[in-house]
């Protein structure tokens, strides 16, 4: 009697560690339990009442352009609205910028485009930022970072599968068949809270981040940066050579193409063509003494190279164009990154002008 219990218990533990995922997956105990959310998780969270407000102003006879970038798209977000020419559209149109997000990559860019898919939101046009460093695998911020702060779905998860690499599909498998581990799920927290009332989603965090990201930010007069040629000596040593280095050291470091993030990628092209996106993707302005650095350790122009590969030339919802190749009359810089938000119009008008060459943009 005593060896058939102790036999048995193994088989007693695993029932149990089955019940309580089975449990797990009844919502409100899963909301008891669950981990906080994190940074991205609230991005993601926050996205379907920004498509829902961006249909009220389709609605209502606007366009509205969706921007998905880092924050070399982030200056976007510091115009309430962008002077658009006549002579290059003649339709008001809305900039959507809350898409815009720091230190940011294509694993983070699919979730956001496939949410406003989720969200059966359609923009009028697509502005997909691509930077060579955000297909570095050793960048500091990249798909490894969001994944260790997401907090997925099992139909995400199974989404995301096949564009991993095997140390994280090993990892959508375990979360797939233990949900407690896949919601870091807290069995007494989840009894206090069921007791009490309280709920993992009461707290204030996203919100914080959703007021940051509703608000547009008017830029100041000390934010303009310089023209190209009038950096004062020490503004020039530590805006363009010293964060020059430090962009080296976390965004280049030990460069290495990444096969994940380049997966990423094909699966936002294949959305887009899929969902017939109108999309133009192109490649930010940055100051040329940075360009010089990052061509020296890139060999090459990533850009140049992936929509080549993987844009069909006849795409009747994609276009491209890269702004360190010519075509931006702007020359404000603020650091050796980022070209200053006085540029603005002047990128909006050239990716519009873009999007004019595209079969299905109105």
């Amino acid at each position: 009697m005593k060896s058939i219990s102790i036999y048995s218990f193994p088989f007693l533990i695993l029932f149990s560690i089955i019940l309580i995922d089975k449990l797990i997956c009844i919502p409100d105990v899963r909301e008891s339990g669950r981990r906080n959310y994190k940074a991205g998780q609230n991005i993601l969270l926050g996205m379907p009442v920004v498509w829902e407000e961006n249909h009220k102003i389709k609605n209502s006879g606007q366009k509205v352009a969706v921007v998905t970038g880092t924050s070399r798209s982030e200056s976007f977000h510091e115009w309430s609205e962008i002077p658009v020419k006549k002579s290059t559209l003649k339709d008001p149109i809305y900039f959507e910028t809350r898409t815009a997000v720091k230190a940011s990559e294509f694993m983070l860019f699919y979730l956001l485009v496939k949410s406003m898919s989720d969200a059966k939101f359609k923009p009028d046009i697509l502005f997909l930022e691509f930077s060579d460093e955000m297909l570095n695998e050793n960048n500091i911020y990249t798909y490894k970072t969001k994944w260790a702060e997401l907090m997925l779905h099992e139909s995400e998860l199974i989404d995301l599968y096949d564009a991993m690499n095997p140390e994280i599909q090993r990892d959508i498998v375990t979360r797939l068949i233990f949900l407690g581990y896949n919601y870091h799920f807290k069995p007494l927290q989840a009894v206090k809270n069921l007791l009490t009332g309280e709920r993992v989603s009461n707290d204030t965090y996203f919100i914080g981040i959703s007021s940051y990201m509703n608000t547009k930010r008017p830029f100041s007069a000390d934010k303009i940066g310089f023209e190209i040629d009038q950096f004062p000596p020490e503004e020039f040593q530590e805006r363009i050579v010293n964060y020059s280095e430090s962009r080296r050291e976390h965004f280049l470091s030990r460069f290495q193409i990444s096969e994940t993030e380049t997966n990423f990628f094909k699966k936002i092209i294949a959305h887009i063509e899929k969902n017939n996106i109108p999309t133009v993707i192109w490649e930010p302005q940055i100051h040329p003494y940075y360009q010089n650095i990052r061509s020296q350790i890139t060999k090459e122009s990533i850009f140049n190279r992936y929509m080549k590969m993987y844009i069909n030339p006849n795409s009747k919802n994609i276009r491209f164009v890269s702004l360190n190749q010519g075509g931006l009359s702007c020359k404000t810089y603020v650091d050796c990154s980022h070209v200053s938000p006085v540029c603005v119009p002047d990128i909006v008008d050239k990716l519009l002008q873009t999007a004019k060459e595209i079969p299905n943009f109105q």
